[in-house]
């Protein structure tokens, strides 16, 4: 393999999804329009969340700056959870603080770290089969302070669904009343 640090991953992820989506594993959409991990049109990435709090904070962050937040909306529009079984997987380090050092970042990242500079490694981690990439969420973060980890897995790795929740039965705090 290439530079690039490693760890590894596996077990239970989650997905935050909207609840008509149908393909809760698909990665077309992420392959269209790119992500942090993936450049559009390249190759797709399924973007998973380590654990409940990490899923409810990108649930928040895909309604920062809308004139609509999340409890706005009505609560069969609040985005379901679905839960995400991954074989245990060596992928891009850029989670812990010697993973991040290696890959170039500064101690504060993901705060203030590119798109650009993310695709271009998750481009060369593709090409040497390296399966995704484990990362700080970016979703809440601060220079000093982050919710957690994300992982991206690249188009062509298997995971599994096990289950899938409406917003009610899975979001960590109280709903507003």
């Amino acid at each position: 393999m290439s530079r690039l640090p490693t760890a590894r991953r596996g077990g239970e992820y989650y997905r935050v999804v909207a609840p008509e989506c149908v393909e809760p594993l698909d990665t077309a959409y992420s392959k269209a329009f790119g992500g942090r991990w993936n450049p559009s049109g390249e190759f797709g990435a399924l973007y998973l969340n380590a654990n409940v709090q990490v899923a409810a904070a990108n649930a928040r962050a895909q309604h920062a700056g809308r004139a609509l937040k999340l409890f706005d909306l009505v609560p069969s529009a609040r985005p379901e959870l679905v839960t995400v079984d991954v074989p245990p997987l060596d992928v891009v380090d850029a989670a812990s603080s010697a993973g991040i050092a290696a890959l170039g970042f500064g101690e504060g990242f993901p705060f203030g770290a590119s798109w650009p500079q993310c695709q271009a490694i998750a481009r060369e981690a593709k090409a040497a089969g390296v399966p995704g990439i484990v990362s700080r969420s970016n979703a809440e973060a601060t220079p000093t302070r982050v919710v957690g980890e994300e992982l991206a897995i690249f188009e062509g790795f298997a995971v599994a669904q096990r289950d899938r929740r409406p917003f009610a039965a899975w979001y960590p705090d109280p709903i507003p009343g």
